[in-house]
């Protein structure tokens, strides 16, 4: 694949769009020739590189590849990263030919106006994967894609577009069908960022139901509401509220009271491990930043028991010219994989190393 040139790239603070522009993205192959920075090693950091934007990641097929959104609208929608070989290639992506009919009414968008941002993923049968994705390319939505990792392909099935004034943020499944979203603040708000920041609320999250539609879960009204998980059970739901520095759960049927916990960071994106505790992300943001950001952000990821709340250190990082503001954070074997709302690349280190 040639290199890919970047003009004009927008970064994402939790959501909102800001100017960026490096000099360009390096190839996939992971040759350091065309870049912005070398895609050699930083620390204990390793890089993919000749990505553009992949704010959120998600293991398919047991972890052979994983499925990344790229959040530069018109870049290429999805990526698909190579686990084992270390390299990454963009998604070839078409409409089906007929759609999932609970999406009925949904018009198919533009491919190469796709900014997609939060991810969810479902296994299918036969080697597929159903992919939620966030979108705020030509419409705040949320776009259905039915992969095939092994063929390095994915026809979308149907959308959702959000309710009005929305901006999405992140989106994940339910058990028995529908999905949750984030709403993370108003899109028409200009000093939604700096409301964020100042830990005023913002945001909501979203239940859609095939039939139905969208209904509003009780108690999820937060500063920013940002990455978001469901349990296994189907009864909770896991929230960062970005601008208050808290992580909640809430019960999705509105009965019962809320539970929350403080971090020292500004939480972004939430992922299940494989021992069922739950990595969250985020970024240690500037003091009085109103904008984009001068340069790349300190970020951390600490893991959380769903049970009893309690946060436990896993990974603190200097904000890198190569590699900062990392957003979210799975694990793949003994590896432990992030993505980032800037820059050319996804980072990856060994999940043994020390905090």
């Amino acid at each position: 694949m040639k290199p890919i040139t970047v003009v004009g790239l927008a970064i994402a603070i939790g959501g909102l769009l800001c100017p960026y522009t490096p000099a360009s993205a390096q190839s996939t192959s992971g040759d350091s020739g065309a870049s912005e920075h070398s895609c050699a090693p930083s620390g204990e950091l390793r890089f993919v590189c000749g990505l553009i934007n992949v704010e959120d990641l998600l293991p398919v097929q047991g972890g052979r590849w994983l499925v990344g959104g790229s959040l530069q609208a018109g870049s290429v929608g999805l990526y698909l990263i190579d686990t084992a070989r270390r390299t990454a290639r963009p998604v070839s992506l078409s409409i089906a030919s007929t759609p999932d009919p609970q999406y009925a009414g949904c018009s198919a968008p533009d491919l190469n106006k796709l900014s997609t941002h939060g991810l969810d993923v479902v296994p299918e049968r036969g080697g597929l994967d159903t992919v939620y994705a966030v979108n705020h390319g030509g419409r705040e939505s949320i776009e259905v894609f039915r992969l095939a990792a092994s063929k390095g392909s994915a026809q979308w099935i149907g959308c959702v577009v959000l309710p009005p004034g929305a901006n999405g943020n992140s989106v994940a499944a339910l058990p028995r069908g529908g999905f949750v979203v984030t709403k993370f603040m108003d899109d028409g708000d200009k000093q939604a960022f700096q409301h964020i920041m100042a830990g005023d609320v913002t945001g909501v999250v979203y239940r859609w139901t095939p039939g139905k539609g969208f209904s509003e879960v009780p108690g999820t009204r937060l500063s920013g509401d940002n990455g978001i998980v469901v349990s296994r059970d189907g009864k909770w739901i896991f929230i960062n509220a970005y601008g208050s520095n808290a992580i909640y759960r809430v019960p999705l049927s509105g009965s019962g009271g809320s539970t929350s916990v403080k971090v020292d960071f500004h939480p972004d994106n939430l992922r299940w491990a494989p021992d069922g505790t739950l990595f969250d992300t985020g970024q240690f943001i500037e003091p009085g930043r109103k904008g984009a950001p001068t340069r790349p952000d300190d970020w951390a990821t600490v893991r959380l028991d769903p049970r009893t709340m309690a946060i436990t250190p896993v990974v603190k990082e200097p904000g890198r010219a190569e590699f900062g503001d990392a957003t979210s954070a799975v694990q793949v074997g003994r590896t432990l994989w992030f993505g980032t709302f800037r820059g050319n690349r996804v980072a990856y280190r060994s999940v043994n190393s020390s905090p």
